[in-house]
């Protein structure tokens, strides 16, 4: 992947460039972002820009040997550590080996993917995926080889908050006593959960979401463009891997169904609410973040409404109900509901049960309106 297959994010790129051009590049390194954002596709950028052979100004080439290999992620000097089923010592290679090609499919295809698509690419969605004392005995490995091209050796290390208490701290010795040439890249999407003797030994690379301009032009590019697409960029937040998901699924979720669940809350419908809670946690992932998603840009948009601004452009019956919601909770239980849902989206993410952190969800909200 290169700088230029990433919408937008320019000010991030040319730092990582920069920072290239005039010999600064740490040797341990955490892109950090939200799931779904441009998080890995960015650090895989910088891996091109770093190996290619005829950099150019803004990029790499694309097109010598080593943004060839790289682009497939077979470069020899390219180790990839990523979450997968646990294994003995005696099965771990035969783990890897099968688990290996996936990973590599799932990253060319689905760059902006998260932990829960590489999961059903992996088939391996009833297994708990982590970053086991093996791989970190294989990270070992790796750094101690010699590079085989004699230039750099790169470990990217893709969702490190899932690596064990044992592989956590078996990686501190190799970040803090590096071999020349050889560049630590951590991938994460809740560096908060890393331990901070790794933080710490760090430097932080934080990639933003994309604009909701980006977006729609991303979708469109791909052929991915929904006939609302406003309003698919708009529910993503700026996350190119909702947005697509979002894309494929198709107009699902309407304002339409946001009312009846604000009224089963407001009227305390218990029954109701745990039937909706059990319905969202069968929806599947994608489903389900594109329904808090979609939550929080109607919340959104009705604090703006009640604090006398004028929200983003909507169709006509979803404005009106924003304005009567507007005006029926007002700007302070309105901000409460809006911290809440995103609470619960941030627990989702985290892969929290779907079902009770719908349901918890909705009876926070219950406390709110009949406060």
């Amino acid at each position: 992947m290169q700088f230029s297959d990433i919408p937008g994010l320019d000010e991030l790129k040319k730092q990582l460039i920069s920072a290239h051009k005039r010999g600064k590049v740490a040797h341990a390194q955490l892109f950090a972002g939200r799931q779904g954002t441009a998080v890995l596709p960015m650090a895989l950028g910088y891996v091109s820009y770093i190996m290619c052979e005829n950099k150019q100004d803004e990029d790499s080439c694309g097109t010598c040997p080593n943004c060839v290999r790289i682009k497939k992620l077979i470069h020899p000097d390219i180790h990839l550590h990523f979450p997968k089923i646990s294994a003995s010592e005696s099965k771990y290679e035969k783990v890897l080996s099968e688990a290996l090609p996936r990973f590599r499919e799932f990253v060319v295809e689905t760059p902006f993917g998260d932990l829960e698509t590489w999961t059903r690419k992996y088939g391996q969605e009833n297994k708990n995926l982590l970053i086991s004392r093996e791989d970190s005995r294989q990270m070992l490995k790796n750094v101690s080889m010699r590079s085989v091209e004699g230039g750099y050796k790169i470990l990217l290390i893709w969702v490190p908050e899932l690596m064990n208490p044992s592989s956590a701290n078996a990686i501190l010795k190799i970040l803090e006593e590096p071999p020349e040439k050889t560049l630590y890249l951590l991938v994460s999407y809740n560096y908060d959960n890393l331990l901070a003797t790794i933080t710490s030994r760090t430097q932080l690379v934080n990639v933003p979401p994309n604009s909701m301009e980006e977006v729609k032009k991303y979708l469109e590019e791909k052929g991915l463009e929904p006939a609302n697409g406003e309003q698919t960029a708009k529910l993503s937040e700026g996350k190119i891997g909702l947005a697509t998901q979002i894309a494929e699924i198709g107009e699902s979720h309407e304002y339409e169904d946001f009312q009846k669940w604000m009224l089963e809350c407001w009227n305390k419908n218990l029954t109701g609410l745990v039937r909706r809670s059990e319905d969202f946690s069968k929806s599947g992932k994608a489903n389900q973040k594109t329904t808090l998603n979609f939550a929080i840009s109607l919340v959104r948009n009705a604090v703006i409404h009640a604090s006398g601004q004028k929200p983003p452009v909507q169709s006509e019956a979803e404005s009106a109900f924003i304005g009567k919601y507007s005006d029926k909770l007002g700007l302070e239980r309105l901000e409460k509901v809006y911290a809440l849902v995103n609470e619960a989206m941030i627990h989702l993410e985290r892969n929290s049960n779907p079902r009770i952190t719908h349901l918890n969800l909705s009876l926070d909200i219950i406390q709110v309106l009949n406060g």
